[in-house]
């Protein structure tokens, strides 16, 4: 790709986490709203999963490289999961709009009629998701240089499973570049707790507070606002799995304003209360 056409930067804005089953656990989840896409990877072992949503029940078996894809449908769903040689996967979750924002941008019209896919395979989405699992630094969506790529290549694929046809590389528009937009998250991240303003990003970077805003957003897919959330909200997994913080300590540390601010805003991420992920997680770790 040359340097004028630079990658937007999806991966940034994505949520994502492991589930791990050790036998003779059963993971079960109750009452998770799909408010987002989201894509399981088998990366070890196998699992008979149960999936309900809307009265159906549908039952299958993953094995390392099985895919599932549930889209965002704001239905509620049931999962059990159970594994009698152990079970590990990697759950990317996406906003919905990506796949018609990031999927535009390249020329290719928006999905129609998403349907969840339990299990099936696909060799570059297997790589593209290897790429981005990376537990560096605590974050679960690996940000290395060139990570934009395997991104993309997750928003292309699902849109062309999805019926749309092949993307025109050279639809992107003006976008910050690999370094600036590294330097822009690592001043995100280093003030969750007190949300840098959109004015002094926009200084630091030399741009008006609205040519700022315009450009962020072609970038990472997602206003300034919304986008820092997510970072906060991402921030939270390693907080709700390995501490016993009170909720209402780790939305004030992390800049909400309350605990019911941070239930909200978690919520309308992940279909999950703050709650719930926590119990989850605590239940498989035994």
């Amino acid at each position: 790709m040359s340097g004028e056409h630079e990658a937007p930067y999806p991966h940034h804005s994505w949520l994502a986490h492991w589930l791990a089953v050790d036998p003779p656990q059963v993971f079960d989840l109750h009452e998770c709203y799909h408010v987002a896409h989201h894509l399981l990877l088998t990366t070890s072992g196998d699992a008979d999963i149960r999936w309900m949503t809307c009265g159906t029940e549908t039952a299958y078996r993953s094995g390392l490289g099985s895919l599932g894809f549930f889209p965002s449908d704001s239905h509620a769903h049931s999962l059990s999961i159970t594994s009698a040689n152990g079970f590990v996967a990697y759950e990317l979750i996406i906003p919905d709009q990506h796949l018609r924002t990031f999927g535009a941008a390249e020329g290719m019209p928006p999905p129609r009629g998403l349907r969840a896919t339990p299990v099936f395979r696909d060799a570059l989405l297997e790589a593209s998701l290897l790429r981005l699992s990376s537990r560096a630094a605590g974050r679960q969506v690996s940000e290395d240089v060139g990570d934009d790529i395997a991104a993309r290549h997750v928003v292309m694929r699902l849109c062309m499973l999805a019926g749309a046809a092949a993307p025109d590389w050279q639809k992107d528009g003006s976008v910050f570049t690999p370094t600036v937009m590294r330097q822009l998250v690592a001043r995100i991240d280093a003030h969750l707790g007190v949300a840098m303003s959109l004015e002094t990003l926009a200084a630091s970077v030399r741009l008006s507070p609205g040519h700022f805003a315009r450009k962020f957003h072609q970038s990472a897919g997602l206003s300034l606002n919304r986008f820092i959330n997510v970072r906060r909200i991402s921030a939270s997994f390693t907080l709700l799995r390995q501490a016993t913080q009170p909720l209402a300590g780790i939305a004030l540390d992390l800049g909400f304003s309350s605990q019911s601010h941070f239930t909200r805003v978690f919520t309308g991420l992940t279909g999950l209360s703050p709650d719930q992920f926590r119990r989850l997680h605590r239940s498989m770790a035994g």
